[in-house]
């Protein structure tokens, strides 16, 4: 009985020791690209990276306006000469089938060959975050083709047949871009009509649509900006950060809405090809974000630089990889684009496609940076995992506590039991004595007593 008890009595001890044991390390490994480690880095402290004013260069017509268009028309034209891009957005708000295309008209008394240097669009779709992101990814993973179109004088041509076949359903989105290289003044516009219309026939009625409350459209100073920082970042200064189409720090393009004789403002600068150029210094890794600011966003940014080899690596990285969309009511949101020897000098081209959100940022940051991100990450795993054993572990020593003392009750039960079991029996024996000796009594035949007594 005793062994017993100190058997339990040991058993209970080893439970009690065990929370106390060390936990083996995690084989977890926290990259450059690890979310929490990305998580940790933009809510790290970080200063603003001193750029060249923009250098824009080229015309951007914008047509977002109507973005939802219930009536057929000229959406936008404007008068355009030499380097322009039309970056149209709308949405089929009829009952019918339509198709958006994009024309050009002589004003002069000569033949004019226009040059269309790429024609891009997306699948029309009602999932518009879809028809943005796969636009931005057309754009920079296509082949850009050179063609010429003849434009009659004073007549009208079509810059590119592919568009004319293209039907767009009611209630779906469609979004494309058109560059040219027009020699002489032209008048070029994008126009939603009847999926079976003619388009040159359609042009003569000259139906100019009006804009909606938002008014985002307009001919713009500007189809691409090229951005410098002033002096190389070097892997010393922490991290820093681009801030792109804030408005403030990187101004919205401004222009003229043609069709409704207005100054026009293109907030989010849409259309626009932004190309940052970053300089560096230093040893290790730079490592590069994208980090959405001003809401949910689609889209694809293109990173190169020089391969060490007398090439160039580029990569077109989609924002976000996994996933639709990012940013959606989360400013932390990022995406990791690549880490790049510093010293060397990378290029990032982005386009802000229609329904994306702005402003972005582009984050550089050394490696000392993600390498303490990445350890504060790594220790917070390690508590994280040490609090849950020692919970699991707990709730095993109460369940173990709960069923030693199950078993003791059990054992005390049977040792209060066991007196009185004997007692019972010794007293069964005693009155089946005590029964014996009666009968035995009780069976004697009773003896008389002879007393002389006379006759």
């Amino acid at each position: 009985m005793k062994l017993r008890r100190l058997s339990k009595c040991l058993i209970a001890g080893f439970l009690c020791m065990l929370p106390l044991m060390s936990l083996e390390a995690a084989g977890t490994e926290y990259g450059a690209d690890n979310p929490e480690v990305m998580g940790k880095i933009v809510r790290s402290r970080m200063l603003p990276i001193a750029m060249t004013a923009p250098h824009d260069t080229g015309t951007l017509l914008f047509s977002d306006s109507p973005e939802y268009a219930d009536k057929d028309g000229i959406l936008y034209v404007d008068k355009v000469k030499g380097n322009t891009r039309l970056y149209f957005y709308h949405v089929n708000q009829a009952n019918y089938p339509r198709k958006i295309v994009v024309m050009a008209y002589n004003p002069s008394t000569s033949e004019v060959s226009a040059g269309v240097s790429g024609v891009y669009y997306a699948k029309p779709s009602t999932s518009y975050y879809d028809v943005g992101k796969d636009l931005s990814t057309l754009y920079y993973e296509g082949n850009a083709t050179y063609n010429r179109v003849s434009v009659p004088p004073l007549g009208y041509a079509i810059l590119s047949d592919r568009l004319n076949r293209v039907i767009v359903a009611p209630d779906q989105l469609f979004s494309g871009i058109v560059n040219m290289d027009l020699p002489e003044d032209m008048y070029v516009s994008a126009v939603i009509m009847p999926a079976a219309a003619d388009p040159v026939t359609f042009m003569k009625k000259q139906q100019y649509l009006a804009s909606d409350a938002v008014k985002l459209r307009g001919t713009f100073p500007g189809m691409d900006r090229y951005l410098k920082n002033l002096i190389p970042f070097t892997t010393e200064e922490g991290i820093g950060y681009v801030l792109i189409a804030d408005g403030i720090q990187d101004r919205f393009l401004r222009g003229y809405d043609a069709i409704d004789d207005r100054l026009s403002e293109d907030v989010g600068n849409y259309g626009l090809d932004y190309i940052i150029q970053i300089k560096t210094r230093g040893t290790g890794l730079l490592h590069y974000y994208f980090n959405t600011q001003g809401g949910e966003y689609a889209g694809v940014a293109e990173i190169s630089y020089a391969d060490g080899k007398g090439g160039t690596t580029s990569k077109i990285v989609e924002l976000p990889r996994k996933g639709l969309s990012m940013g959606f009511d989360n400013a932390y949101a990022m995406e990791y684009l690549d880490s790049v020897a510093a010293g060397t000098t990378v290029t990032i081209h982005l386009m802000p496609p229609g329904a994306a959100n702005l402003p972005v940022r582009i984050l550089i940051v050394p490696d000392a940076s993600v390498q303490q991100a990445a350890d504060a990450v790594h220790e917070e795993e390690q508590r994280r995992l040490e609090d849950e054993k020692q919970k699991q572990q707990q709730g095993s020593i109460e369940d173990d506590w709960a069923r030693i003392e199950k078993k003791l009750h059990a054992g005390r039960t049977e040792e209060k039991a066991e007196p009185a079991g004997k007692k019972t029996k010794q007293k069964v024996k005693k009155e089946k004595k005590t029964k014996a000796k009666t009968k035995a009594k009780t069976n004697k035949a009773p003896v008389q007593e002879d007393r002389g007594q006379g006759a």
